[in-house]
């Protein structure tokens, strides 16, 4: 409806009745009077005056022009049901546009700047859905008052005097759909103000002028009824946010942010609504050279605007009111942080004035198709940075009740898995608004370290043990991968902290505190900026951890496509094809810190250049003690000497499926430092054992999956075992290993007493393997020495792993086995893979453990054995006293359990609460089986 005469109360005129005014007044505007029109509205919409615009507001001096800076927005055409229905572009919104098209957004999406291009388009007429137009008005409701007329001549272009306003609301009847309004916020629509504009919306019906109206998401509930059309825009592409960068900022800002926005997943979420990308812009405009800005930085510029710019929404209100609200929704933030609640109920703002924080964009109202409105922060991200500036606020207050508050909260944060998940970006916005915030949670953080939970898990922190499901990790634990990972990350968090803070000076000690005895993992393709800072500005918190890993990956490099001559015309074009970048090498030799422990891996290397040793060198040189494990590097041949050469503080070495030189060979044994060797999947051959007796204070020795070695196993053993040593760990792994090196083992245990990990697992010994075995376990009183053959075992007073190789009838030694592991109550790890143990051999193993509960066993092989259900059943009684049992193996070619044994195994298993993983290969188990016997472990049956 119209209202006839602004000054005097409203009269209703119906389009009936202003149907005659229309044929009386009409010829007072001729087709050229609306052709000086239109056109006088195209100048406009192509002047400086409305394509330049302020997108933070006039009061910040920052202004974009529209036809560089618009990107293509992403709309959502939606249903009754208010669910998206399909994708549209702009052309396809204007293709099929019905009337009124209400377009609804969350606070910074980009409405505005829609309507106005639409504007510019139908101006420039390079639209053709826009052509059928004859006037588009854009109208700011935010500005509209004293009537449609008046708003028009107030926000566009002075009509003239001979026209007037019956005059031209009739023509505007006339000319109906050939009139596009496009009316822009209407959440900030006075209707009191305009009842004709509010007309035009909800009885549009009845006078026919298309209308766009846009809408924040809590104003849609206003007028949805009314819209035909309901499109929401989306959230802004990654092309047309980097499109923006690259238009507003200059060259070597835009790639610094551009950058910057690549490493992190934070900012890349940000960046789908464009006023932050615009804000992420500003804060970098007016400067001399690019700043990469903190999360919180960006988050607190946004924060301070949404307060700042609708500062006139809240007049009336007392400043005591508006904390008190602000106050309020950073409580609200934070409870919903640690009970993972990204919505609202209206229960949860009944102590705070709601239209405080929906005014100034803290929070979103979302009353669609809904019994009860959801309230929201527009991201979650955003409502993660409103609790850890409210986090700040309570540490730091000078309240102590406020004080109390806030560390309530950090008590809530009780193990390091929760912190470097759940609770880190809220920490990172908490150090980032307060240097004195930030040494409370450091306080917290490394209390957590001492006395909390690394896993995560309230169990007790004791090795676990696992093998097949891991292979290559054997003598790695699940728990203890757990704690490194969950150690890793702790540290990453406290570097996340370290760079987030405002002041890190000032926390030195804190921060040093903190990373001592930690470790950490960098990944030499992916260094971080922060990273950089945190050696340059803490070398001291850098030198307090325990143990940095560092992760070097080879590739295909453009110079190694060359011919061998092209490649040695010159020595810059051989130097110029590394694998070790610069920058890591940039990250370690500076001069400033020196780790405790460096771990390099060198993985899938195909060439190492004289440049590559070199970067190495310098790595190499900032490490009091370097581990160093080369891994399917077929390029190392020949070159392993010379990267060892380069070593001085080498003390560990594994090597893994890469292909040795003997001078290779003969340079390792010479490394004297060295106290871990492994070799790892090679065919070797050379291998010199009488160099092993150069590595007087080795520690472990890991030979694993070696084939074709021969004889040299036998030398390598008699040089290990000769002389007493340090060796705590020897691994002999599937490496050919023969009856006669059993024997000479078993022969010099007495030299071995450290030993605590004996693994000689996956061997077939074939001549004189029965005797060699039946030496190792054998318990001789006439013994002619004080160690030979007398308690062999029993000499290894520190031994925890057993891991025994197989031939031909061992299952005869198991009884003087079983005997000396009565002397082994330390024992963790048992193996006997393949002896083809019968139900006989099996009771006697069950009886054993009945009557020697082995407090700390936690791993059992006994795969590929020949026990019938009728043994396994019976070796029940002394299996389910494992109560430490971790993982287990007694899969076998082929085996139909009995429902009896299910059922056993299945009580049995119930009561081994610590169970991780269950290998049962070949045993023929039914879904009815399997049922019974899946628990809360991995069940491995095929």
């Amino acid at each position: 409806m119209l209202w006839s005469n602004e000054a005097q109360a409203p009269q209703l005129l119906s389009p009936q009745a202003l149907e005659p005014m229309c044929h009386s007044l009409f010829h007072q505007m001729s087709e050229d009077d609306l052709d000086d029109l239109a056109q006088e509205l195209k100048y406009f919409y192509e002047s400086p005056s409305f394509l330049n615009f302020y997108p933070l507001g006039e009061d910040i001096d920052i202004m974009f022009n529209l036809k560089s800076t618009f990107t293509e927005p992403v709309l959502w055409k939606k249903d009754q049901h208010h669910h998206r229905l399909e994708q549209l572009t702009l052309s396809g919104l204007l293709d099929t546009l019905q009337s009124p098209c209400i377009i609804e957004g969350e606070s910074g999406k980009g409405k505005s700047t829609l309507l106005q291009q639409i504007a510019m388009l139908w101006a420039s007429g390079e639209c053709q859905a826009l052509a059928k137009f004859k006037l588009v008005f854009f109208l700011r409701l935010s500005r509209a008052q004293g009537g449609l007329f008046k708003t028009l001549s107030d926000q566009l272009l002075d009509i003239p005097d001979v026209i007037s306003k019956q005059t031209f609301m009739a023509t505007l009847l006339k000319l109906r759909q050939r009139v596009l309004f496009l009316l822009d916020g209407y959440n900030e629509f006075k209707a009191q103000n305009c009842p004709e504009i509010e007309a035009l919306i909800k009885e549009n019906h009845r006078f026919k002028n298309m209308v766009i109206v846009t809408t924040t998401t809590e104003s849609l509930r206003h007028i949805r009824q009314f819209g035909a059309l309901i499109a929401e825009v989306g959230d802004m592409t990654e092309s047309s946010a980097q499109a923006l960068i690259q238009e507003v900022l200059r060259k070597e800002f835009a790639e610094g942010l551009l950058l910057q926005i690549q490493k992190s997943r934070c900012l890349r979420n940000l960046m789908k609504t464009p006023l932050f990308v615009v804000i992420t812009c500003a804060i970098q405009m007016g400067k001399s050279e690019f700043h990469s800005h903190t999360q919180t930085t960006l988050f607190c510029a946004f924060y301070d605007l949404l307060i700042n710019k609708n500062r006139h929404k809240r007049k009336g209100l007392a400043p005591s009111e508006v904390t008190q609200s602000l106050d309020h929704c950073g409580d609200l933030a934070l409870e919903g942080v640690f009970s993972r609640r990204f919505d609202f109920e209206p229960d949860d703002l009944s102590n705070v004035n709601e239209d405080v924080l929906l005014t100034t964009g803290l929070l979103c109202k979302y009353t669609a198709q809904r019994f009860k409105p959801k309230y929201k922060f527009f991201h979650q991200s955003f409502q993660e940075y409103t609790a850890g500036r409210r986090l700040s606020s309570l540490l730091t207050s000078g309240e102590p009740a406020e004080v109390t508050k806030g560390n309530g909260h950090l008590q809530k944060m009780v193990s390091i898995s929760d912190i470097t998940s759940k609770y880190s970006n809220l920490l990172l916005y908490t150090c980032g608004s307060s240097a004195e915030a930030t040494r409370t949670v450091l306080r917290h953080l490394s209390s957590v370290y001492e006395h909390g939970s690394l896993l995560g898990l309230s169990v007790t922190k004791r090795p676990l043990w696992r093998q097949e499901s891991m292979q290559n990790m054997k003598s790695t634990t699940v728990q203890e991968i757990q704690k490194a990972i969950n150690i890793n990350s702790f540290t990453e968090c406290g570097i996340n902290l370290f760079h987030e803070s405002i002041s890190t000076s000032s926390l030195s000690n804190e921060f040093e505190a903190f990373f001592r005895g930690k470790s950490l993992y960098i990944n030499s393709e992916n260094i971080p900026d922060y990273l950089f800072d945190f050696f340059e500005d803490l070398p001291n918190c850098a030198s307090a951890l325990d143990f940095v890993k560092l992760d070097f990956y080879g590739g295909t490099v453009a110079s190694w496509e060359k011919t061998t001559e092209d490649i040695g015309r010159t020595q810059d074009q051989e130097f110029s094809g590394t694998y070790i970048p610069s920058r890591a090498v940039s990250l370690f030799f500076n001069g400033k810190q020196e780790f405790k422990t460096l771990e390099v891996t060198l993985r899938d290397f195909c060439k190492l250049s004289k440049k590559d040793v070199k970067y190495l060198e310098k790595i190499f040189s900032s490490a009091t003690s370097l581990r160093l494990h080369i891994k399917r590097c077929v390029g190392m041949a020949g070159s392993l000497s010379s990267v060892l050469s380069t070593c001085t503080k080498i003390h560990s070495l594994i090597v893994e499926a890469s292909p040795l030189t003997l001078e290779d060979e003969q340079h390792i044994t010479s490394v004297t430092n060295l106290q871990t060797l492994g070799v790892h999947d090679l065919q070797i051959q050379r291998l010199p054992a009488e160099g092993l007796t150069n590595l007087k204070k080795m520690c472990l020795l890991r030979l694993t999956h070696l084939s074709d070695i021969g004889e040299g196993m036998d030398y390598i053993v008699k040089t290990l075992s000769a002389e007493p040593c340090d060796l705590k760990e020897i691994q002999l792994v599937s490496c050919c290993l023969s009856g006669n090196a059993v024997k000479t083992l078993a022969q010099n245990l007495h030299n071995l007493a450290k030993l605590s990990i004996l693994d000689l697992s996956e061997n077939h010994l074939e001549k004189d393997g029965k005797e060699a075995l039946q030496q190792l376990s054998k318990n001789d009183n006439l013994a002619k020495t004080k160690y030979s053959k007398v308690d062999r075992l029993h000499i290894l007073e520190q031994l925890t792993v057993l891991m025994l190789p197989w031939c031909g009838d061992v299952r005869v030694s198991l009884a003087r086995l079983s005997e000396q592991l009565k002397k082994v109550p330390q024992l963790v790890k048992l193996g006997l893979k393949n002896w083809r143990l019968t139900d006989a051999e099996i009771r006697i193993l069950g009886v054993f453990f009945e009557e020697n509960p082995l407090e700390n066993f936690q791993q059992l092989d006994l795969a590929g054995n020949c026990v019938s259900s009728d043994g396994w059943l019976a070796f029940m009684s002394g299996f389910e006293n494992l109560k430490q049992l971790v993982f287990f193996d007694f899969s076998t070619k082929a085996l139909l359990p009995d429902a009896s044994l299910v059922r056993k195994l299945s009580h049995v298993l119930s009561k081994l609460t610590f169970l991780q993983e269950v290998q049962l290969v070949g045993w023929q188990l039914d879904d009815d089986d399997v049922s019974v016997l899946k628990g809360a472990f991995q069940l491995v049956i095929a």
